[in-house]
């Protein structure tokens, strides 16, 4: 096979890799020397895959493959060994990656995880894995950035991983940490205004709640229990008089 006929198989490797859903967060985002390797590896498997059922169908019918090739020979292109078998190798592909992209996303990928779920459980940060966590399982977080100020909140949307910068999430309170003692005092609820948009979906939505922040920002984050908060930040008067006696 001519070297230079390489090109359509390696450019099928590349487009499965790039373009089908549950492989694109994740090639995206590696080294190009990887994803160059990989593009080359899997340009060959498949082309040797079409390959192999090209012998089984000349195998199994005699006369089809001929007469493909004997309708295509007579384009006003010049007869070159594999020339067919290369293209056909990425329209093959292009077509199959599209199918099986819009087949996943009517059907909602069946009972698999989705594309955005798998890259970042695969290739994700602990922080996009800590926000995928409180989407999935409706948990609350908290978050402390740089500056000191503290939001509590939920994620309503998972992000591809290292798509963006940025991360999403859906205020409850606000404050800061005191600049001594860097205890969190909470200054600002926003349960009001998450239901006056909950009660008012044809002006708002709450997306309208959303608090952009950027990924660098964030200085601590994790899964937030108002009860376990209470409990170190507003103990009880039990809890007070064993910490005075101990203190005496």
């Amino acid at each position: 096979m001519p070297y230079n006929l390489w090109i359509f198989p390696l450019l099928s490797g590349f487009y499965f890799l790039m373009k089908y859903k549950y492989n694109t967060y994740k090639y995206q985002r590696l080294d190009s020397q990887i994803l160059i390797f990989h593009s080359i590896l899997y340009g060959i498997l498949i082309f040797l895959g079409l390959y192999t059922i090209r012998v089984i169908i000349s195998l199994i019918f005699p006369t089809v493959i001929p007469a493909i090739y004997s309708f295509l020979y007579k384009l006003p292109i010049k007869k070159q060994d594999f020339l067919w078998s290369s293209l056909f190798c990425f329209i093959i592909t292009f077509l199959v990656v599209e199918i099986l992209n819009l087949i996943n996303e009517k059907n909602e990928y069946f009972s698999w995880r989705k594309p955005v779920d798998k890259a970042i459980d695969e290739i994700g940060d602990e922080v996009e894995q800590l926000f995928k966590q409180s989407f999935v399982d409706k948990l609350f977080i908290q978050i402390t950035l740089k500056n000191n100020k503290v939001y509590v909140g939920f994620a309503d949307t998972i992000l591809p991983p290292k798509e963006t910068n940025y991360l999403k999430i859906v205020p409850l309170i606000s404050g800061y940490r005191k600049s001594e003692t860097k205890e969190v005092e909470f200054t600002t609820e926003y349960f009001e205004a998450l239901d006056f948009y909950d009660k008012n979906p044809s002006k708002y939505n709450t997306f309208d709640m959303d608090i952009i922040v950027m990924q660098n920002e964030i200085l601590t984050a994790q899964i937030f229990d108002w009860d376990i908060f209470r409990l170190f930040n507003y103990p009880t008067e039990d809890i007070k008089e064993n910490k005075k006696s101990k203190k005496k």
